[in-house]
């Protein structure tokens, strides 16, 4: 009997193909070529396709684990803002959720006033000054509050004041004697940027602007690690720790600030501490908002 040849024998049994790693897989089964030689799984229909578990697929789900845990995070560190329009004090009396420096506390006084013609009627708070150096600055702090990071607005108005004139915001105060503060001269028409140390001022940064006795001005801060944004009615001051030295001060009090003979009013205050979410708020004022 002749032996069966090599056409015979591939009649009786499958066909296979060798793939570059070695191993042999049928064609038609589970595993396939194409024609430029990758190796491909046949998937029948209806079949799930397998999920490979390699290294990609374990960042993806690292990624997603991380994912989950920052926002985690950030919905635990909801921010909150708040503000004073001082229309609950009653006029006449220091505003509540405030306590005023101890420094020039005889030449001037922090107290509400009422006034239906302010930003938000009936009352604004007025600082009352006699000093007529016009060196005599005085502070009215935040009441336990202390922040690095922040966003603060606050209304300001000026009447036609003695020398010196001047109204604005102190920001990471260690003290009524060492401070920054961002103040409006409206007897010279500049937005001044002042760093205070053991009571001398010295000027970091001041910009030309105009100004009227009598109307309202706005005055927004914001401040972010060595980074300070300043706005006077939208117009733009701003300053860097390389330029003024806020990581002297990298954290503190927060008040607001006046000096010179005259009257200062301040309205429609908005504090938001940006350090840590709603544990660093203070009590009181006239409104509270968390900001999810």
């Amino acid at each position: 009997m002749t032996a069966p040849g090599p056409s015979s024998r591939s009649n009786k049994h499958p066909r296979f193909t060798r793939i570059r790693c070695g191993i042999l897989r049928r064609k038609g089964g589970r595993f396939s070529m194409s024609n430029d030689g990758t190796v491909k799984r046949n998937v029948a229909v209806g079949e799930k396709q397998p999920v490979p578990f390699g290294l990609p697929v374990v960042m993806r789900l690292v990624g997603a684990v991380i994912a989950v845990l920052v926002a985690g995070e950030l919905a635990r560190a909801d921010f909150q803002f708040q503000d004073w329009w001082f229309d609950r004090d009653q006029a006449g009396q220091p505003p509540s959720g405030f306590v005023p420096g101890s420094v020039n506390l005889d030449s001037g006084r922090w107290e509400v006033k009422a006034d239906p013609h302010s930003s938000s009627p009936p009352n604004v708070l007025a600082h009352i000054s006699s000093d007529q150096t016009g060196l005599s600055a005085q502070v009215l702090f935040l009441e336990t509050v202390e922040a690095a990071n922040l966003e603060l607005s606050v209304r300001i108005k000026t009447d036609q004041g003695g020398k010196g004139l001047g109204s604005g915001v102190v920001f990471r105060a260690q003290d009524d004697r060492n401070y920054f503060v961002i103040w409006l001269s409206p007897q010279e028409n500049l937005f001044r940027l002042d760093k205070v140390v053991n009571g001398q001022p010295r000027t970091l940064q001041e910009q030309q602007v105009e100004t009227k006795p009598g109307v309202w001005q706005t005055l927004r801060l914001s401040i972010r690690g060595p980074v300070l944004e300043a706005f006077l009615n939208n117009r733009f001051l701003s300053a860097r720790e390389d330029g003024w030295e806020l990581a002297t001060y990298k954290k503190g009090r927060i008040g607001l600030w006046s000096r010179g003979a005259g009257v200062v009013y301040f309205d429609n205050m908005r504090f938001t501490s940006m350090d840590g979410g709603t544990g660093t708020m203070p009590l009181g004022g006239d409104k509270s908002t968390i900001i999810k």
